[in-house]
């Protein structure tokens, strides 16, 4: 996909950060409290992409336990993990520097995530992302969750920017999904926490240092 791009968004989790380490741990502190056996670390990794409301059920279904937990298990673990969201975090190879030379040269640049905004700028902050980063919109932003449009469209707008100008980068087919209901072009990952081989989309990133050659912005880099 060699199209130029007027604005880029990112996905956060498994795009730009790999922050299961950090999820696992939050959620390990919850199962304990509610007496459940803790998820290892590949079990978590396949649960991510889906918000924590997604996480805790995904959580209690492989544990078989009662789904009626999941309300107020979410919001402990909602305060537990914002509490050290960005421990053991850690950046992908390349990801903050493809984002700094994105907004170096002029190319505003949102993150669309589920995550809670105040998490994910604590994360953004933490780890090097947030002077590049324009528009946030969050799980908790007022606009839905993805793979409703709605919050992309608003980080787009965030961006004074438009859909058919706009590339989504994501790992997961929710980030698919959500680009496709948006009429917006994207471009996934394949070290997140989606399966790469079952998505469609407009192109694969395999190695950040390609994205602005992949998006017509060839200066950027």
């Amino acid at each position: 996909m060699n199209a130029g791009a007027r604005a880029v968004v990112f996905d956060l989790d498994g795009t730009l950060v790999d922050s299961v380490a950090d999820v696992a741990a939050a959620l390990a502190a919850v199962l304990r409290e509610a007496g459940i056996h803790p998820l290892s670390e590949a079990e978590v990794r396949g649960l991510m992409g889906h918000g924590a409301p997604g996480l805790l059920r995904g959580a209690l279904r492989l544990r078989r336990c009662d789904p009626g937990e999941a309300e107020w298990m979410t919001r402990r673990f909602l305060d537990r993990y914002a509490a050290a969201p960005a421990v053991r975090s850690t950046a992908y190879p390349g990801a903050v520097e493809a984002v700094a030379a994105l907004a170096a040269a002029g190319v505003p640049v949102g993150i669309c995530t589920n995550k809670a905004a105040w998490t994910a700028r604590s994360v953004l902050r933490a780890l090097g992302f947030a002077p590049h980063v324009g528009a946030l919109v969050g799980g908790d932003s007022g606009h839905g969750m993805k793979p409703d449009p709605e919050p992309l469209l608003a980080c787009i707008a965030a961006l004074d920017a438009a859909p058919e100008d706009t590339v989504y980068v994501g790992d997961h087919h929710v980030d698919i999904a959500t680009a496709r209901a948006a009429g917006v072009r994207v471009l996934a990952v394949p070290f997140g926490y989606g399966d790469v081989s079952a998505l469609e989309p407009d192109g694969i990133l395999a190695d950040y240092a390609a994205l602005p050659g992949m998006l017509g912005l060839a200066e950027a880099g």
